[in-house]
């Protein structure tokens, strides 16, 4: 018998009772467990409160959405068994997984045996074996690859690195294409920067709207800045940028369910902000 959603913790598509789930995850003595980055970092902050880690849990997944690298060494700190995985409801779910055996920071994993994955001359990720028939109340996929609209890269050993999303990409004033989660990726990878929002379309620079780790001050998230755009080309680099009022989050609807920042939603609550960034820059 399956556990209601209730008893796992789950409350509508936006709301997590951690102690909950946790409860579950020990009382059904779970040794395998998939999580979204809301739900791990639940799961790491109740333990990290003095909260009972699962003693049975023996492989976690996480994915649905990116994962924070910060999130992940929490996990692995409070020695949780997490590894980051990829997948889409077309695909049957998990495409691609890190393991103990083949595991590698940064990747989503390797191709599941019964998967097969190519990247499009322009970065799209693309995967076969066991599709899907077909949407409900559409005609059949007869598609041999599935554009996923996610893109990335393979490394030598196989490894997918997911960038971005395809429809998120976005091109600046001077012709170069940015994927916006990768520049978010990161400045989060800085202690002091907790979330990020970036943007860019047709500006000849980037601003971002980010969210501060507690007590980092305006000169600390300057050099938390710096440090990062020295890791990036210059065209992906944020030039400026704006302390946001309170973190992203499902309740405001600046989060998904998921843990996908809502850069809509950002945007259009920061826009007079936004614009000013660059207004001051053409005014100087």
């Amino acid at each position: 018998m399956l556990p209601s959603l209730k008893e796992t913790g789950l409350r509508g598509a936006a709301a997590l009772d951690v102690a909950a789930m946790a409860s579950a995850l020990e009382r059904y003595r779970a040794t395998t467990a998939i999580f979204s980055p809301q739900t791990l970092q639940g799961l790491v902050e109740y333990i990290e409160a003095g909260g009972r880690r699962p003693s049975h849990l023996r492989f976690g997944a996480v994915g649905g959405a990116p994962v924070s690298a910060r999130l992940l060494a929490r996990a692995r700190k409070l020695r949780l068994p997490i590894h980051e995985g990829y997948g889409l409801s077309e695909c049957a779910s998990v495409t691609t997984l890190n393991t103990p055996a083949a595991s590698r920071e940064g990747s989503v994993g390797r191709p599941l045996p019964h998967v097969r994955l190519r990247i499009a001359d322009d970065g799209e990720v693309l995967v076969a074996g066991n599709l899907f028939a077909g949407y409900l109340g559409e005609a059949q996929t007869e598609r041999e690859w599935w554009h996923t609209g996610d893109l990335g890269y393979l490394d030598v050993d196989g490894f997918l690195y997911l960038t971005g999303r395809r429809r998120n990409l976005f091109i600046t004033a001077y012709g170069r294409n940015v994927a916006p989660e990768w520049v978010e990726r990161e400045l989060v990878l800085d202690p002091l920067i907790a979330q990020a929002a970036v943007f860019g379309e047709a500006r000849p620079w980037n601003v971002a709207v980010l969210v501060s780790s507690p007590d980092s001050g305006a000169v600390n998230i300057a050099a938390a800045v710096a440090r990062r755009n020295a890791e990036l080309p210059d065209y992906a680099r944020v030039r400026r940028w704006i302390v946001a009022d309170e973190p992203f989050a499902v309740t405001n609807g600046e989060l998904s369910g998921t843990g996908r920042v809502r850069r809509h939603a950002v945007y259009r609550r920061y826009r007079e902000r936004i614009e000013s960034l660059y207004q001051q820059e053409h005014a100087s």
